[in-house]
């Protein structure tokens, strides 16, 4: 009996000693307090070429930007943006896609078994054509969605400014009127504390990579058809290759760092030799020589104006987490005696909603993405990684074009690299298709650069428009907005204005749309085409349900005549 009791006590004991540690568990201070904007000094050469700010620099914008306007608006469902993205592969074949229903966004809250997080990775390649160049997209464009959140969280690179954009879809759901933002970076870098994107180690056990993950989904869903076009069960092998790209997606940043603050403002000399390497490098990555008398040079050029504390390379692998198997065994049942389990729809609803998300039961701090990681690796001028990076950028379309450029003599691209005026080499952001015109000797066209005909970003924190007076707007918000207010493409961004009046203003000015609302007159005609909504979305149909005299009534609204 002595022994029974000793042992139960000892039990208890040994409970208590372990709820006490895991209670004493260090763990990271509150996202409200990382999240605040503590701008610091700035430092390096690439702080000032490539600014930390919400929007992006003037004239620039993000691929996720450029696709969405070059597609006319944005797509909805969720499943026919990730068509958009299949369309753009040349072999037609769907982006990287996982679903994860417990994972460690700010959304983590409104997702679950039921409606788990999909996160979406371009994967592709495009060819180069004489007249344009094709779309690199690896490592470039991650998307995530939760459905309850009404939210997408995009990360696209933006190739005039050299650095990732965090951008969020907010109020994206069926009849909704969906907003592109940009995100507030100081939130963003929280986690992403690179500026780029980040994701977790093998195994990847909060992906439906792995069996129990995919199997607690289907049991959830209560049956095993795809969730917006995305299989339940995916193999292990999206899980990799998402982590590859994020892995791809970092080394962008640090190339950039490479090519300015490795350099210096004066170090056009130090960044041709770079790229010099960097083509040999691309052309012939076995039998490429480290240790050569170019690589040595670059390192000489280097030292020049390398920072002294070296270049850090951001850590971008989170530890491998597995929900489900914290809650199984001995140490699960200790956890949760001391912690509880996320409710459906608790914490944060927004990207916004901080202190929500802060109420949450804190991550163990090994594997909370808030915790401040130590670099992969620091880079010194003795290093010469910069070669590696810049022949990244590069697709294998460009070496094909670079390569029929000069006569299939690789000899003579490198010459080329060595008469490319100095200017070519000023202390910019490196872009793989302003570097590209320079070595062809030639202007040509690519989907991602201009932004001319674009209209104004937008951050996040602005209210959307209440309409309170001109409630002949409301069914211009109802059926119209969705396309043609905050439209990435100015063209169609028509209904743009900060107050009823100028949205209102702008709608009159667009006589096109009493004719484009005139069903009954154009039905059937040549100019059915640019009948108004599309037929194939959601504002169409329930305009369809409203009625001509809806329709009549935004006519009215509009005062020109037969100008189609």
């Amino acid at each position: 009996m002595k022994k029974i009791i000793l042992s139960i006590f000892l039990i208890v004991m040994i409970t208590a000693v372990s709820a006490v540690i895991l209670l004493n568990r260090p763990s990271t201070p509150p996202i409200t307090e990382l999240a605040k904007n503590t701008s610091t000094k700035t430092t390096y050469l690439s702080q000032k070429i490539i600014p930390d700010t919400d929007l992006p620099p003037q004239g620039t914008r993000s691929l996720f930007d450029h696709m969405i306007a070059q597609n006319n608006g944005l797509p909805y469902p969720f499943s026919k943006l990730i068509g958009l993205l299949k369309e753009q592969n040349p072999q037609g074949t769907e982006p990287i896609t996982l679903l994860i229903p417990h994972g460690r966004s700010l959304l983590k809250g409104q997702a679950d078994d039921k409606h788990p997080r999909i996160v979406v990775a371009a994967d592709f390649e495009q060819a180069n054509a004489p007249a344009g160049f094709g779309l690199n997209s690896k490592g470039l464009l991650f998307l995530g969605f939760v459905e309850n959140a009404h939210e997408i969280e995009v990360l696209s690179y933006n190739e005039a400014a050299g650095r990732f954009e965090f951008q969020l879809v907010q109020n994206y759901c069926e009849g909704c009127v969906p907003r592109i933002v940009y995100a507030r970076r100081a939130i963003c870098t929280t986690c992403h504390q690179g500026g780029t994107p980040i994701f977790s180690q093998r195994p990847w056990n909060e992906t439906n990579g792995q069996q129990s993950t995919a199997a607690a989904i289907a049991a959830a869903r209560a049956n095993n058809l795809a969730y917006e076009n995305v299989a339940l069960q995916q193999p292990l092998a999206n899980s990799e290759r998402f982590d590859q790209l994020t892995d791809v997606g970092n080394f962008y940043h640090v190339t950039q760092r490479l090519w300015l603050d490795g350099c210096g403002l004066d170090g056009n000399q130090c960044r041709r030799q770079m790229l010099k390497l960097a083509l040999q490098y691309a052309d012939n990555a076995g039998g490429f020589d480290a240790n050569s008398p170019d690589a040595q040079t670059l390192k000489q050029l280097q030292a020049k104006n390398f920072p002294k504390e070296g270049i850090a390379v951001p850590e971008s692998d989170l530890l491998n987490r597995d929900p489900i198997g914290e809650k199984q065994g001995f140490k699960g049942w200790l956890r949760s005696l001391v912690t509880r389990d996320i409710k459906f729809g608790e914490g944060a609803k927004d990207n916004e909603d901080l202190s929500e998300f802060d109420k949450l039961p804190p991550l163990r701090k090994e594997v909370d993405p808030l915790t401040i990681r130590a670099p992969k690796q620091v880079l010194t001028a003795q290093h010469i990684d910069g070669v590696y990076g810049l022949a990244r950028f590069f697709s294998d379309a460009d070496l094909k074009t670079l390569a029929q450029a000069n006569a299939n003599q690789w000899a003579n691209v490198i010459a080329k690299v060595q008469s490319l005026p100095d200017e070519v080499f000023a202390a910019k952001p490196f872009s793989r298709v302003v570097m590209m015109q320079a070595l062809l000797g030639q202007s040509r066209d690519y989907c991602c650069l201009n932004t001319a005909e674009m209209s104004p970003p937008v951050v996040s924190g602005i209210p959307p428009l209440k309409i309170k007076k001109l409630t002949q707007l409301q069914p211009f918000a109802d059926y119209c907005f969705a396309c043609h207010r905050g439209n990435p493409a100015q063209r169609l961004n028509f209904m743009a204005g900060d107050t009823e009046g100028q949205v209102l203003a702008n709608i009159q000015a667009k006589k096109e749309i009493r004719d484009a609302l005139d069903w009954e007159r154009y039905q059937g005609t040549e100019k059915a085409s640019k009948l108004m909504p599309p037929r194939d979305s959601i504002q169409y149909q329930k305009l369809q349900q409203a009625g001509e005299k809806t329709r009549q009534q935004m006519r009215d609204t509009v005062p020109s005549l037969f100008d189609f």
